[in-house]
């Protein structure tokens, strides 16, 4: 079936999504679409523009709800909690009623599984085998007890074994199985996508996004985006002091912030930064306006006592949401690398992700959820070193275009 996947490789803010409606407007009596987005939002505003179905009841009946509107040929948006289950049945019809397979750039295509020692323990030496590639096979078709939603995962084809747990991945027989497969990202070679195609040995071609008279449409080559003046819209803090804490090269990273306790002479400093920041170098800005980030496990760390700022925290992982388009001071207190599971995984294909890219691409996604989607100001304070010249290096570049 399907052999070259396009990559929509554009920024934030070029209409990629919105080239994407087009696109399955205007081939809605040509082609049959299945539209993968991780946000019911996003799912719901394609249903709307584009009249397509949606499941929308439980998970265990949403995949039997998909495989019917697969059967009966229907356009269909689902999230991307599907997507890793869908069985040989699913991919069969996708394959047979020639579906066009457009995933939002946002999907997790691999994520380490949570699952812990005991249970792995148990599985390896109870109810699963591996193959070559450590992707896990379960081996007893009786079994119907708590780890059932594990075993539905496995003989979908998206559990694999590390050294180090568990690794979730995207069965690729389900892209294998489309007509035609679009992925819509930016940076292409610092996200994972980039890593998994390589990986599975799918071809693929980069192109961008162009605007006409009616909006935005896929061009037919790599994106060309005019110059543009992010420098006189993202204001960054530069604060000696408050900016000390994040020198180091991997400082505000998940191993930082594992090895610095709540008392540590770090984190108070951190702590007290958040506040600073927000109380003295933020003068007018209210809980309405305010948005900061660290990892999720750390978060309460950086609170205090008092809880403050509690409401105004938004996943260091958030993305493709308009509710917060209102924020305009920001604070980014962390430090992107790849997960080191993740990258052993591909290491032993010799693939690398570029580092840089990653960490540049995550903070972008992050910052675009903010007032400057709507092309409006803000504020925002980036204590890590690494993290504050990737976004220096990365404004002076796209104001060359």
């Amino acid at each position: 079936m399907m052999h070259l996947i396009t990559v929509v490789d554009a920024r934030m803010g070029r209409g990629k999504s919105s080239a994407a409606i087009r696109y399955m407007n205007e081939h809605k009596d040509d082609k049959r679409f299945l539209y993968i987005t991780p946000f019911l939002s996003e799912v719901d505003r394609v249903c709307k523009k584009c009249d397509f179905d949606q499941p929308d009841c439980a998970l265990g009946s949403k995949s039997r709800t998909l495989k019917r509107y697969l059967k009966a040929g229907e356009n269909v948006a689902a999230t991307h909690s599907l997507f890793y289950l869908m069985d040989a049945e699913a991919k069969a019809l996708l394959r047979d009623m020639h579906y066009t397979l457009i995933v939002d750039e946002s999907i997790s295509l691999i994520a380490s599984e949570p699952v812990s020692p005991w249970d792995k323990d148990m599985l390896m030496k109870t109810f699963v085998t591996e193959d070559e590639d450590h992707k896990l096979i379960w081996t007893e078709p009786k079994y119907t007890g708590v780890l059932k939603e594990m075993r539905k995962k496995i003989e979908a084809g998206t559990l694999y074994n590390t050294d180090l747990g568990f690794m979730k991945i995207a069965n690729p027989d389900i892209l294998k199985s489309c007509e035609d497969v679009f992925m819509l990202t930016y940076m292409l070679k610092g996200q994972y996508q980039y890593a998994y195609l390589r990986y599975f040995g799918f071809d693929y071609r980069v192109i961008g996004i162009k605007e006409d008279a009616d909006g935005f449409y896929f061009s037919n080559k790599p994106d060309d985006p005019p110059p543009t003046n992010y420098g006189g819209l993202i204001h960054i803090l530069e604060d000696r002091r408050l900016n000390e804490v994040g020198d180091d090269r991997t400082a505000l990273s998940v191993s930082w912030f594992n090895t610095h306790g709540e008392s540590t002479p770090e984190i108070q400093a951190l702590r007290n930064n958040l506040y600073t920041y927000f109380q003295y170098r933020c003068r007018g800005s209210r809980k309405s306006s305010r948005m900061w980030t660290c990892f999720k496990d750390y978060s309460d760390r950086l609170l205090g006592d008092k809880g403050r700022y509690k409401d105004s925290f938004v996943q260091v992982s958030a993305r493709a949401t308009n509710d917060l388009s209102d924020r305009t001071h920001l604070a980014y207190l962390a430090n992107r690398f790849v997960d080191p599971n993740i990258a052993k995984f591909f290491a032993d294909k010799d693939i690398r992700i570029d580092p840089r890219d990653f960490a540049l691409a995550e903070m972008l996604q992050w910052i675009w959820r903010s007032a400057i989607r709507l092309d409006h100001e803000i504020w925002i304070y980036i204590p890590s070193s690494r993290m504050r010249w990737l976004l220096k290096d990365w404004i002076q570049e796209v104001s060359r275009g």
